[in-house]
């Protein structure tokens, strides 16, 4: 056991030894002698009462000092210390959309799990697991996020610093695809935080078929969304992503439940000037009065215009959705953060509305910064991109050297705050303490007999 703040126990103790230091003064009293006056007194002999130590003296003292000790001890801080072993291992396990086989990624995880290690699970968000590891395996499946490895590194990290003093050395190890759309702008400043080397075990990515995928738009021909998206198609028999720019109809609706990875987005060309506000889904409502916001996002695609904000998503206690089982999630945000685009995710496709205006005049829609955020809205279902390979140098410098990847645990940052389990337990001893404290006093000061003084009548 170690204490975070010893010098709270030494002054407690030094209190302690004060207390009883007083506790034996006070009980000494000096010894009585007459008075010069007392020749006047009858001669009988001097009497004085003095004062015997008592059983209850002691007990009282004793639990004063307990008092005393126990809230040093736990303004101490007192922290277990388990027994380290040689290496402990901190593997983030890769489940998202780009994993092949999850029995592989199942299998490699657990050849490198030992009694004590920590599971890091991660896609768009990451998870730690420390207890129940082989639960967590067995019930790993696919899924449709994209993974973060920035993500996933920093709860490695912290992980890490809650496991120093467990072990002598740490190892992290990464069991992915480690394809490129996990390794995001942040992941090298991330990784540049682990002090070593990471040991990269790479398993089977999935074969992405939606690289290639069509897009068409239900709309006028001189629509000016067909020049920031490239593309003069009316309605395919082959599109997979399908842009309604009037209204909705029951087509659009079974089309985007027919098939597999469909995207139907719902792109009104009204809100703009001269137009009247276009029919909108149950989840969004017109604005009672529009207004106008100087920039929308999407990821890192900013488009900077007065655009004119003429709807808003309704909370969703107030969702009148017909589906109470739909996914649905923020794909745009104005700048002051107000959503401008969301995607509802269904079995197998995705349906995404876009309250952006398209003004017909002026130069927006030749800009790359709106083709860049137009992509990103025409995006396959999930908003993922497509699949490709790491480059070597990439994995080379995430790797690093392979001397490196012991990392002693002096080189990794503490934990911001340690468990202290025995300090509740601390303060809960010296409220009993000052408790018996309190009635040994009382039943002392109820047994001592005070002499009365009188004469006769």
């Amino acid at each position: 056991m170690n204490f975070l703040a010893p010098a709270f126990l030494i002054g407690a103790a030094a209190v302690s030894a004060a207390v009883v230091v007083l506790h034996f003064i006070v009980t000494r009293e000096p010894k009585t002698a007459p008075l010069p006056t007392a020749r006047f007194a009858p001669d009988l002999p001097v009497r004085a009462q003095s004062r015997a130590i008592h059983l209850q003296d002691l007990l009282l003292l004793l639990l004063r000092v307990l008092l005393i000790l126990a809230v040093g001890a736990a303004l101490a801080q007192p922290v277990l210390r388990p027994p380290r072993r040689d290496v402990a291992r901190i593997v983030l396990v890769d489940r998202s959309r780009a994993v092949a086989d999850p029995a592989e990624v199942v299998d490699s995880a657990r050849s490198l799990l030992g009694d004590g290690d920590a599971l890091v699970l991660f896609d768009e968000s990451a998870s730690v697991v420390r207890e129940a590891i082989e639960d967590s395996l067995a019930s790993l499946g696919s899924a449709r996020e994209v993974g973060r490895l920035s993500s996933a590194l920093i709860a490695g990290l912290r992980a890490a610093s809650s496991m120093r003093d467990a072990a002598d050395s740490l190892e992290m190890v990464v069991v992915s695809p480690l394809v490129s759309e996990e390794l995001d702008a942040a992941t090298d400043s991330v990784r540049a935080l682990w002090p070593g080397a990471l040991r990269l075990i790479p398993v089977t990515a999935r074969r992405d078929s939606s690289i290639e995928h069509a897009t068409s738009i239900v709309g006028a021909a001189d629509d000016p969304l067909r020049f920031a998206l490239h593309s003069g198609s009316n309605v395919l028999a082959h599109d997979t992503v399908r842009v309604v720019r009037g209204s909705l109809s029951v087509a659009d609706s079974v089309w985007v439940r027919g098939g597999q990875g469909r995207v139907l987005v719902y792109w009104p060309a009204g809100g703009i000037e001269g137009v009247d506000t276009p029919t909108l889904p149950p989840a969004w409502a017109p604005r009672s009065a529009a207004d106008t916001v100087g920039a929308v996002i999407a990821d890192d695609a900013v488009v900077v215009a007065p655009f004119v904000r003429y709807a808003e998503l309704r909370e969703p206690a107030d969702s009148s959705s017909a589906n109470q089982d739909l996914t649905t999630r923020v794909v745009a945000r104005w700048v002051d953060g107000r959503p401008a685009a969301t995607e509802e995710v269904y079995d197998r496709s995705c349906f995404r509305t876009v309250t952006v205006p398209v003004p017909a005049r002026g130069d927006l829609v030749l800009r790359p910064r709106f083709a860049e955020f137009a992509a990103k809205l025409l995006r396959p279902c999930g908003g993922a991109t497509p699949l490709t390979a790491s480059t070597e140098a990439r994995l080379a410098a995430l790797a690093g050297t392979d001397e490196d990847r012991l990392v002693p645990r002096s080189e990794i940052a503490p934990p911001s705050r340690v468990p202290q389990p025995l300090v509740p337990w601390l303060y809960g001893a010296a409220l009993a303490f000052a408790a018996g404290a309190m009635v040994v006093r009382r039943r002392a000061s109820a047994a001592t007999v005070t002499p009365e003084s009188g004469g006769d009548a």
